[in-house]
């Protein structure tokens, strides 16, 4: 049998691994302090009115269903956002309350809008459920005046707002910057040999855990916050394989090397975007060297290469020239991907709050101008079939028909029928009817343990004012740290609580709220069974391989127009076929985002889904490269043409699985005895050198990849949910 001691210290690891940075707890906190305040605001002022209950929903929605990301000014933007729409929302429930049908309808409208404009914004992904909380609280509540529905809400505005900006303010977007920081700063003082092996493992699993120990998290960052989410895989590849002799190795590279990493620490560890200017510049300066020392030293590179004595002593040099290039490229990226996140964050505060001005990382973003960037991403999805049209449509449909039942049949409380329904619905039918017997079971564990509790304190207003601090931080922090179930447990308390304050009624209120989130789940499953049943995880297993076959198609036809010459087809297909990436990485994004606010479990059983996401993005990454690289003439190196386009082709047959076994020796292997071969027949000295350049800057990008994505990592699927 466990002893107290050995439960106690379990529960410190699980809440410790649920909650690393304590950023639940200290919502949990907020809320215990602000929602009481606030409903004894509203009942001093509202009486036994609806002031009161729309206060303390409004309180809950502001305080626990939403937490904005961003700076403080994103997040007062973001809240006065929310604020307005509120406003309008209960006021258009109110007047359509009477009218049913009227009701249905717009419930369908606006379940469908409010879900798929999350594609537009973080912010507005974050306040999805508070903005749907907005119209069917009045809409599924007795008629009452527009006047103490307002009251009550505007209430809840001038307290949870302040309280939200300045009480206990999040902190795992700033503490996401921080882990990653540590990691550039040790791997920075790995290569110039000052940090050992164990302080670089132990800061890059702190920072994998930050970023992934809360399946929310990677939907509701700020716009910089999800730019490092290309960060982690490559600052854990430059941890797997930077040693002690990594500075030696880099050789020229190193100066400037170490000199982005440290810059990418120096931006990450500066909390206010104004303040990382000056270092941003430093960062592009170093970068911009660091790719400049990379590109003249290709030159000497060749030149070394057909200057060995032998074709063994070429190879080896080869391998050790292309180990350099990699990490090289890999802290490049890096550098270049802190430089875009330290200028999304830079952004004006209405910019960030909407999505737009986003900086441009690479050369196929220039898709879509200002002014058609959101026409152009909604037809995008919509053309794709993306996972969140198909949410959307699920979502208001669902709530529409959950609104309808509580039309067409007596149920005593209909807002409980509609917020069971909102509760559940998930990107499948198997994981809906699973969280319909969490959410079932969880209230009838809720209702137990507040009807005991009713039965032996009473419903003394007293009392009942006394539990509400109790009941407010449980429903806050249960579900950070345990499950599903017991989060619908600690709700279902508070709602007994809540109602018995303003009308004491004892433990009825809960069998009721039982009935109707039963009702409200059952619902749920019914519309994922008929609209999506097979869910998100097949979707974003179809979605990135899709991403990859566009990919490893552009990556080719990029390679090709270098190997074979730049002919108004080639570039027409190589525009084409980035053109198609984009639109395919956009849907792997938001099939992604699906996927990690959706899925619980360990951080492993999510970690595979970023990392195969990651995959596409570097291979269009690669391709982008190369589509830069100027053609050499058609009749030098056709042998070393070859051996690209054989590799080439084998990783492309790896990548997007059609071939996904096929193996070949390092690039390097190859091309270096080809390249030697060639040097001596028909072109010489400086002009060798110069034609070699462009094939040897493509051969760089598919060894990184060939390192990158062996066979067996190349094919590594997304887990299955």
């Amino acid at each position: 049998m466990e002893t107290p001691a050995g439960l106690w210290r379990r529960v410190v690891v699980r809440i410790h691994s649920r909650d690393p940075e304590y950023d639940g707890l200290r919502r949990a906190v907020r809320a215990a302090i602000v929602i009481p305040i606030t409903a004894a605001v509203s009942y001093a002022i509202g009486g036994e009115s609806q002031t009161t209950m729309f206060a303390i929903f409004g309180s809950v929605a502001l305080l626990i269903a939403v937490d904005f990301p961003g700076n403080r000014n994103a997040r007062a933007l973001a809240y006065s956002g929310l604020g307005c729409v509120g406003l309008l929302l209960i006021t258009l429930g109110t007047l359509v309350a009477p009218n049913p049908w009227l009701s249905v309808v717009l419930m369908f409208v606006i379940g469908v809008v409010v879900s798929f404009s999350g594609l537009l914004s973080e912010s507005i992904a974050a306040a999805q459920r508070p903005t749907l909380l907005g119209f069917v609280l009045p809409v599924c509540t007795p008629v009452g005046p527009l006047t103490d529905r307002l009251l009550g809400w505007l209430i809840a505005l001038m307290i949870c707002v302040p309280s939200a900006l300045f009480l206990f303010p999040p902190r795992h977007y700033g503490e996401l910057r921080q882990h990653a920081a540590e990691v550039c700063r040790l791997l920075a003082d790995r290569i110039t040999g000052t940090a050992t092996a164990g302080e670089v493992t132990s800061a890059m699993d702190a920072l994998r855990t930050n970023f992934l120990g809360a399946a929310y998290r990677p939907v509701a960052l700020s716009a910089g916050s999800r730019a490092l989410v290309r960060v982690v895989d490559d600052l854990q590849w430059l941890c797997d394989r930077v040693t002690d002799d990594s500075g030696r190795l880099l050789g020229p590279m190193a100066d400037p090397a170490v000199a982005v990493l440290r810059d990418c620490a120096r931006i990450l560890q500066t909390s206010m975007p104004a303040d990382r200017e000056s270092t941003r510049v430093s960062l592009k300066k170093a970068s911009d060297e660091l790719r400049a020392v990379a590109m003249n030293s290709y030159r000497s590179d060749i030149v070394d290469i057909l200057a060995e004595p032998s074709d063994t002593e070429a190879v080896e040099l080869g391998r050790t020239l292309l180990t350099r290039r990699t990490i090289g490229a890999a802290i490049g990226v890096t550098g270049r991907i802190v430089i875009a996140a330290a200028a999304a964050d830079a952004r004006p505060v209405w910019a960030r709050v909407l999505g737009r001005r986003l900086p441009e990382t690479g050369f196929a973003d220039r898709l879509h101008s200002g002014p058609t960037a959101v026409t152009a991403i909604t037809t995008g999805y919509v053309k794709t079939r993306a996972v969140a049209v198909r949410n959307s449509l699920r979502t208001g449909l669902g709530l529409a028909v959950a609104v309808t039942v509580t039309i067409v049949f007596p149920v005593e409380h209909g807002l409980w029928v509609v917020l069971g329904a909102l509760s559940v619905l998930r990107s499948s039918a198997l994981t809906t009817g699973t969280n319909m017997l969490r959410a079932v079971t969880g209230t009838v564990i809720g209702f137990l343990l507040g009807a005991i509790l009713i039965e032996v304190l009473g419903v003394d207003p007293v009392v009942m004012w006394m539990l509400l601090p109790l009941v407010a931080f449980g429903s806050a922090y249960v579900p950070e740290i345990g499950s599903f179930t017991a989060g619908q447990a600690a709700f279902t308390m508070m709602v007994l609580i809540v109602f018995n304050m303003i009308k004491p009624t004892g433990w009825e209120v809960g069998l009721i709220r039982l009935e109707d989130v039963a009702v409200g789940t059952f619902v749920a499953v019914v519309i994922s069974l008929l609209l999506w049943p097979r869910g998100a995880t097949p979707w974003i297993r179809s979605m990135i391989e899709s991403a990859c076959v566009v990919g490893a198609h552009y990556l080719k036809a990029t390679v090709y127009r270098v190997t074979r010459g730049a002919s108004e087809q080639a570039e027409d297909r190589v525009n084409a076929l980035s053109h198609q990436a984009i639109s395919a990485l956009r849907t792997v994004d938001d099939a992604l985002r699906h996927y990690l606010s959706e899925s619980g479990g360990p951080t492993d059983s999510r970690a595979p889904a970023v990392r195969a996401a990651n995959r596409a993005m570097r291979i269009r990454t690669a391709a982008d490269v190369v589509a830069e690289v100027v053609p050499p003439p058609l009749d030098v190196f056709p042998h070393a043409r070859a051996v690209l386009e054989a590799h080439t082709d084998a990783l492309c047959a790896r990548l997007d699985g059609s071939a996904p076994e096929t193996a070949l020796p390092p690039i390097s292997d190859d091309l270096v005895p080809a390249l030697r071969a060639e040097s001596t027949l028909g072109v010489n000295g400086h002009l060798a050198v110069s034609a070699a350049l462009p094939l040897v800057t493509v051969a760089a990008n598919i060894g990184e990849l060939e390192l990158n994505y062996p066979p067996l990592l190349a094919i590594e699927p997304p887990p299955h949910q």
